[in-house]
């Protein structure tokens, strides 16, 4: 029952309601996606270069991201292939296949979900089939794998010799970076109804913030994994199970000495990080992570509204509704613009002080799923189809 009704949360998410798609035998659109906005797109961003990376991901949920490390931009599929590109010229560096390797030998596919996460010329991904790789980020020569209990849906995170996989079980694993050893293990029960999704953790201050499906946000030591602090974001309210899921799938965000994180069916809140002190929240419902400009967050709500907060007081400067139930990926914040893909392929580029669209083109026509990944005047776009394209800031 529980996979079941993990199943029906990830389908609200990623795909079948938000387009359009009826449930429970309603004869009426539960929700409708926004027509494709006519945009006089003010300039077209520079292509410099596109490379096909495996099958990429389909239809399925996925957090698969482009990482960049030096010169290097690293991509990976689901399918099991992880390349390296020259940042700049898009030359492949080196390809490997996971799915050659033994424990998949049995499987359909190694299923690759969670990553890419570079670390001190190391690269960590994570799978559904529930192993986490080591790569050697200068030749792509795989250096350990290790088993661990659950999917692995969320980017590991690396700091201090050690990095740390969530999984959708609800346990959270320390390895040893060099040779894949467990360090400490430790984990939360988890409601019967959640999102398809995991929170990327943040390593901040000697401990590890998380996001659970909860409604609450947990700090362990990073040392130990011994759990240090709790704090709530939402509460579950309503009459139904679905009403009442509270994920924080986002992943936190930690600036100088705040906390900000959001929940599904939620709030997003503003709190001192070592005190724990409430500075202030808003309602907001949200399950993708959070862009972050100079004073402000950038969020994109369950629905595909964008919206711009002021970081210091929660208040919101613009709101963007133009984009309604299109799948619209995480926002990066890039110079002046918020850019983000839709369900359909599109990438938007906003004004920043606004929220007005500026730009607009098409990528992929099996679309986009997650944030672009920005590295100076350059952002990474990874597509459905496995394509990753690099666009030159206008």
């Amino acid at each position: 029952m529980h996979n079941w009704f993990k199943k029906l949360g990830g389908i609200l998410v990623t795909g079948l309601v938000l387009q359009g798609c009826s449930l429970f035998n309603s004869e009426e659109d539960v929700v409708k996606m926004a027509p494709v906005p006519e945009v006089d797109s003010q300039f077209k961003p520079e292509k410099l270069w596109s490379h096909s990376v495996g099958d990429g991901v389909g239809k399925f949920y996925s957090q698969l991201s482009p990482v960049v490390a030096g010169d290097l931009v690293y991509a990976a599929s689901r399918d099991g292939v992880v390349s390296a590109f020259d940042k700049m010229t898009g030359e492949r560096k080196w390809k490997i296949d996971l799915s050659d390797e033994p424990e998949n030998s049995d499987k359909r596919s190694p299923r690759l979900s969670g990553g890419l996460t570079a670390y001190y010329g190391k690269l960590f991904l994570g799978s559904e089939n529930g192993y986490v790789y080591a790569l050697d980020q200068e030749t792509g020569n795989l250096l350990w794998r290790h088993e661990v209990p659950g999917e692995v849906l969320a980017a590991p995170v690396a700091e201090a010799g050690k990095v740390v996989i969530v999984t959708t079980s609800g346990k959270m694993v320390a390895l040893e970076v060099e040779h894949g050893e467990q360090v400490w293990s430790t984990g939360d029960d988890q409601p019967r109804l959640t999102l398809r999704g995991q929170s990327t953790p943040v390593i901040s201050s000697g401990g590890v913030i998380y996001g659970r499906a909860d409604g609450r946000v947990g700090v362990v030591l990073l040392d130990s994994g011994l759990l240090a602090n709790v704090s709530r974001v939402a509460s579950p309210r309503g009459a139904t199970e679905l009403e009442r899921m509270v994920d924080v799938d986002a992943q936190p965000v930690v600036v100088g000495d705040e906390l900000f994180a959001v929940a599904y069916n939620g709030q997003l809140v503003a709190r001192k990080l070592i005190s724990g002190e409430e500075l202030w929240k808003r309602k907001y419902s949200a399950y993708q992570n959070v862009g972050v400009g100079a004073s402000d967050l950038v969020l994109t709500d369950s629905r595909s509204h964008i919206y711009g907060i002021d970081r210091r007081n929660g208040s919101e400067e613009w709101s963007n509704t133009q984009l309604s139930y299109r799948n619209v990926t995480a926002p990066v914040v890039f110079g002046n613009y918020i850019v983000v893909g839709d369900g359909e392929g599109y990438l938007y580029w906003l004004d920043g002080s606004s929220g007005r669209i500026l730009s607009m083109q098409k990528l992929d026509s099996d679309g986009l799923y997650v944030a672009p990944v920005a590295d100076g005047d350059v952002i990474y776009v990874q597509t459905r189809s496995g394509d990753l394209v690099a666009l030159k800031r206008p």
